[in-house]
């Protein structure tokens, strides 16, 4: 595997995904509306990933031999950011 090319799309997916947590976070000020759970679990499964990318660019960094387990270790644990995010959203 190509360890730049996985870097490079992981810093895009990062960007991407702390832009749309910022938009979100700028909606829900702008229209004033009240911190339940329903309005924040979005913009937390956002930011959840782009941080889950941050440590796993920086493991990617340190060890770029292990590039496959960290981006498994890195799915699961996007995944179950989202679908706690889902959980935390049809219960409420």
């Amino acid at each position: 595997m190509d360890v730049e090319r996985i870097r490079r799309v992981l810093d895009s997916l990062m960007i991407l995904s702390f832009l749309i947590l910022c938009g979100l976070a700028g909606v829900i000020v702008l229209t004033e509306s009240s911190l339940t759970s329903k309005t924040v679990s979005l913009p937390f499964a956002f930011l959840f990933i782009s941080l889950a990318t941050l440590a796993v660019t920086g493991q990617i960094d340190e060890n770029p031999a292990g590039i496959d387990r960290h981006l498994i270790k890195w799915l699961l644990v996007c995944v179950f950011g989202a679908l706690l995010s889902a959980f935390i959203f049809t219960l409420s």
